[in-house]
C-alpha cells in the first residue's frame, strides 16, 4: 500500500533516539531506526544528520560508525556510578558551563536539560593550556567520580554554540502561531507551540526552545517563558534573557549583603571632616567615588575616595562568587542589572551624603603641568558632603555665583572651582602625552512617568564630566604604580596600538579628503589628534564625522590582563581599574591586591581577567540592542512617513541613515534606490548612480520614505524619496531627467580609471 497521503510521522527526539540505539544489541543501520519509529524513505537523509551530530557531540559512540550511523551509545555504558538523584553520568558527556570558579575551574551541568541531576561536576583546567570559556559554553568532557554526586571533568574539546533558545514576538495567523525572531539576521518566523496552560497573547515577548525539523523553514519552537508584552515593550528585559545576563540574586548571596555594617575607625584613616563631595548624573544611584582638592605648594593636592568594597565583599564568599560571575554591571535604557545586591550597591558602598562610608583613598600631589608628584593610597572612614550631579557642575563652571542651582546653593563653591583648577593642570598633562581626543556623542533614550520610550537625546562630554574623568584617571595611575613598586598582582586595563592592517582604510579616507596621513609611520594617538583636529578646521560636518567613526574603527579593543602593555589611548605606560569597584569585578581585584587580601596564583588571576574581558564585551551588546530597539520603537507608528535625514555611513548595500527629529538610525538599501547600478566606495563615504547622476555621501541630507519598522530587531527600513513628495526640500543632487522603473541596462565595461577601490553594486528595480 502507497503511503502517499500519509502525514510524516515527526522524527525521534535525541533522547529518544539515544534510547533506542543503547537497548539494542547490534549497532542498528539507518534503515533499521527509522523503520522503529515508523518514518518514510525521505526522512531517512535528515534522520542520518541527527545521528551524525549526536556522536559529534559525544552523545553516541563515533568508534563504531556503520552505514553513516554511530553504534553503541556512551550515555548507559561505563557508567561511573550514581548520583543523589539516581541518575546515572556517562564517562564522557557534553557539559553546559553554569559558573566560573573564585580558583578559575568552572561549574558545569549536562548540556542535554533532558538529563536531570544534582551531582556537582567542576572542570578542572590545565594551567598550562588554559581555556577562555565563559558562562554558556559547551564542551565535551570526561568526567571521573570524586565522592557521592561529585564529579571531576576534563575537557576533551570546546564544542561549537548552538542556538537552542530564541527569543521573539509572538503573531497570530490563520494557520496558529509563530515567532517573529529578534535575531536582526534571522529572516524567517518560526512555527509557535504555547503549551495550554500558559496565557500567552499575540505581540508577547517570549523564551522558546527549538524543536527538531527538517530544515530552518520547517522548524517549530516550543514557548518556555513569557518575558513581557508590546504594549509597553520592556526590550531591557529582552537584552537579559537574551545575552543571559544573571539578573537574580541567590539566597545566600542576598544574606550575605544584609549582614555587612560599616566599620569603625579602627585601622583607618578618620576623614570625616574633608569636604570631599559626589559627582554623578542626575539618574545615578551608585556614587562609588568622591573627589577633593586644594592648593598645594607648587600645585594641587587630589583626593579620590572610592567605595571599599573590599571590606565587605570577602575573596572566596557566596558574595565574591556571584561578583565575579556578573564580571560587571550592566546599564540598560531603563534599568541596571548591578554586580552586586542592593544592599551594597546602592546602600552600603554607596557614598551617600551625610553618612559615615568605609572608603580606600588615593591622595595625591600634581605640580602646575598636572604631573603627579607623590600619592599614597590607604582605607578610611569619611562622610560626603555634597551629592552634585554634571549639570549643576557645569553650571557652577559656566556661570559662577550667578544662577547658582538649587542643589549647590548650600556649599563652598570654592570646592567646585579648585576641582576646576587642579582639572585644567590634568588636561595639560593629557594633552602633552598626547591621549587620544575622540569626539563623539553618546545616546540615551529618554522614557515618560509611565516608563515608556519617548525620545532619544544625543550627548557630548561637558566640563564637569572631564573633571571627574581625569582624577579618576590620575588615581588608576596610582593604584597601578603602587602595584608593581611593591611587587603586587595587578589587573591592568590593556589598551594596545592598533593592528596595522586596520589603518589602510584610514589612509585611503584622509587621501579622498586631502588630508595628509602617511602610511609606515609608528602612529601616536597625538598623530590621530592632529588629523581630527585639521579635519575639523578644513571638512564639512559629515567628513569630521565619518573621519571620527573611521579613527574609533582602527583602535584595539580595550581588555583585562596581568601583564602591562600600557594603555595606548590614553597615553599611559602602565595604568589600572580602581575607582569603581561596586560595578567592575577587576577595580575589586586591585582594591584586595592594593590591601594585601588576594590570595588567588597569577594563573588564576589571567582565567579571571578573560572571563570579565568577556562578560564586558556580553554587556556592551545587550546596551547596544536595547538602544537599537527602542529607538525603532519610536518611528514604529511613522511607516509611509516621509522625514528629512543625514547620512551617517556607507555600506557595500547602502546607506545607513539618521532620522533628524528622532535620532533613530535605519537602512536605506540600495534595492530601494531608483533603478541604476551604484558604484559604492566605502572608505570614501559615497555612493553615486552610474546614469541618473545620484549622488549620496556621508554627512548629506536626504528625504527618505520610512518603509517598514520592526521595533524587536531594532530594525527601520527606509527607501529614497528625494524627487518625490518633498523632493524641493532637499540639499542632495536629483535624478537628472526622468526615471525608467524598470532595470536599465548594464554600463558597457570601463577600464581602470584609477576606481580600484569602487565596486560596482547592481540594484533590483
Amino acid at each position: 500500500m502507497s503511503d502517499q497521503g500519509i502525514e510524516d510521522r515527526p522524527l525521534p527526539s535525541d533522547a529518544e533516539l539515544i534510547s533506542f540505539v543503547n537497548d539494542q544489541d547490534h549497532t542498528p543501520t539507518v534503515k533499521e531506526i527509522a523503520r522503529a519509529f515508523a518514518l518514510k524513505p525521505h526522512q531517512r537523509a535528515i534522520l542520518r544528520k541527527q545521528l551524525k551530530s549526536l556522536a559529534g557531540k559525544g552523545k553516541l559512540d563515533n568508534s563504531q560508525m556503520g552505514k553513516a550511523v554511530s553504534g553503541k551509545s556512551q550515555l548507559g555504558k561505563n557508567i561511573p556510578e550514581q548520583d543523589q538523584s539516581g541518575q546515572e553520568l556517562p564517562t564522557v558527556l557534553p557539559l553546559k558551563i553554569t559558573r566560573v570558579t573564585h580558583d578559575g575551574d568552572y561549574l558545569a551541568k549536562p548540556a542535554d536539560d533532558t538529563l536531570k541531576t544534582d551531582a556537582m561536576i567542576r572542570i578542572k583546567i590545565d594551567r598550562r593550556k588554559p581555556l577562555a570559556l565563559t558562562t554558556g559554553d559547551e564542551v565535551l568532557a570526561r568526567l571521573s567520580p570524586r565522592g557521592t554526586s561529585r564529579y571531576d571533568a576534563r575537557v576533551i574539546r570546546v564544542l561549537p554554540r548552538t542556538k537552542r533558545h530564541i527569543y521573539g514576538a509572538v503573531i497570530r495567523t490563520s494557520k496558529g502561531y509563530m515567532l517573529e525572531n529578534a535575531d536582526r539576521n534571522a529572516r524567517h518566523n518560526i512555527d509557535l507551540l504555547i503549551p495550554a496552560e500558559m496565557d500567552i497573547a499575540a505581540g508577547d515577548f517570549v523564551e522558546a526552545e527549538l524543536k527538531q525539523g527538517r530544515g530552518y523553514l520547517n522548524r517549530t519552537a516550543q514557548v518556555v517563558r513569557r518575558i513581557g508584552d508590546s504594549d509597553n515593550p520592556n526590550f531591557s528585559a529582552l537584552a537579559i534573557a537574551e545575552h543571559d545576563l544573571p539578573n537574580h540574586f541567590p539566597e545566600d548571596v542576598l544574606a550575605e549583603a544584609k549582614l555587612a555594617k560599616i566599620p569603625d575607625t579602627n585601622g583607618r584613616t578618620d576623614i570625616r571632616d574633608m569636604k570631599l563631595i559626589t559627582i554623578d548624573g542626575a539618574d545615578a544611584r551608585d556614587f562609588d567615588d568622591a573627589v577633593f582638592a586644594e592648593p598645594h605648594p607648587d600645585g594641587w593636592r587630589v583626593v579620590v575616595a572610592i567605595a571599599d568594597v573590599a571590606h565587605y565583599v570577602p575573596e572566596g564568599s557566596a558574595l565574591d562568587r556571584e561578583a565575579q560571575l556578573r564580571g560587571n554591571s550592566v546599564y540598560l535604557p531603563e534599568m541596571v542589572v548591578p554586580m552586586l545586591p542592593e544592599d551594597l550597591s546602592n546602600g552600603l558602598c554607596s557614598l551617600r551624603p551625610d553618612e559615615d562610608r568605609a572608603c580606600v583613598v588615593a591622595d595625591m600631589t600634581i605640580d602646575n603641568q598636572g604631573h603627579k608628584t607623590s600619592h599614597r593610597i590607604y582605607r578610611a572612614l569619611m562622610r560626603s558632603h555634597a551629592r552634585l550631579t554634571y549639570d549643576d557642575v557645569e553650571q557652577v563652571i559656566t556661570h559662577g555665583d550667578a544662577d547658582t542651582p538649587q542643589s549647590v546653593q548650600n556649599i563652598d563653591l570654592s570646592l567646585i572651582s579648585n576641582l576646576h583648577a587642579a582639572y585644567q593642570c590634568l588636561s595639560n598633562a593629557r594633552k602633552e602625552r598626547g591621549a587620544l581626543e575622540l569626539d563623539l556623542a553618546e545616546k540615551r533614550i529618554v522614557f515618560d512617568a509611565a516608563g515608556k520610550a519617548t525620545g532619544i537625546t544625543k550627548r557630548y562630554q561637558n566640563t564637569s564630566q572631564k573633571i571627574i574623568e581625569e582624577m579618576m584617571i590620575l588615581a588608576n595611575v596610582a593604584a597601578a604604580e603602587t602595584l608593581e613598586s611593591s611587587d603586587k598582582l595587578c589587573v591592568y586595563r590593556a589598551h594596545e596600538p592598533p593592528d596595522p592592517a586596520r589603518l589602510d582604510s584610514l589612509h585611503d579616507l584622509c587621501r579622498s579628503m586631502g588630508l595628509s596621513f602617511a602610511k609606515g609611520q609608528v602612529i601616536r594617538p597625538a598623530d590621530f589628534n592632529q588629523l581630527l583636529h585639521r579635519a575639523k578646521t578644513t571638512c564639512g560636518d559629515g567628513d569630521n564625522q565619518l573621519l571620527n567613526e573611521t579613527v574609533l574603527r582602527c583602535q584595539s579593543q580595550a581588555n583585562y590582563r596581568i601583564t602591562n602593555p600600557g594603555h595606548y589611548g590614553l597615553g599611559l605606560i602602565r595604568y589600572a581599574h580602581f575607582t569603581s569597584p561596586i560595578r567592575r569585578y577587576s577595580d575589586l581585584m586591585v582594591h584586595r591586591s592594593l590591601m594585601g587580601e588576594s590570595k588567588i596564583d597569577a594563573e588564576t588571576a589571567a582565567e579571571i581577567c578573560q572571563q570579565i574581558s568577556d562578560t564586558e564585551r556580553r554587556a556592551a551588546n545587550a546596551e547596544r540592542r536595547s538602544i537599537d530597539r527602542y529607538a525603532a520603537s519610536l518611528v514604529a507608528d511613522e511607516t509611509g512617513h516621509i522625514m528629512a535625514g543625514k547620512v551617517i555611513s556607507i555600506t557595500g548595500f547602502g546607506a545607513f541613515i539618521e532620522l533628524i527629529d528622532h535620532s533613530t538610525e535605519g537602512l536605506l538599501p540600495l534595492a530601494q534606490m531608483p533603478p541604476d547600478y551604484y558604484h559604492v566606495d566605502t572608505t570614501r563615504g559615497i555612493m553615486r548612480g552610474d546614469r541618473n547622476g545620484i549622488e549620496v555621501k556621508t554627512g548629506d541630507q536626504i528625504d527618505v520614505m520610512i518603509m517598514s519598522v520592526t521595533p524587536i530587531k531594532g530594525s527601520v527600513l527606509l527607501s529614497w524619496a528625494n524627487g518625490g513628495i518633498d523632493g524641493e526640500n532637499s540639499t542632495t543632487a536629483k535624478p537628472k531627467g526622468q526615471l525608467s522603473r524598470r532595470r536599465m541596462k548594464k554600463p558597457p565595461h570601463k577600464k581602470n580609471r584609477g576606481a580600484k577601490k569602487l565596486s560596482k553594486q547592481r540594484q533590483k528595480p
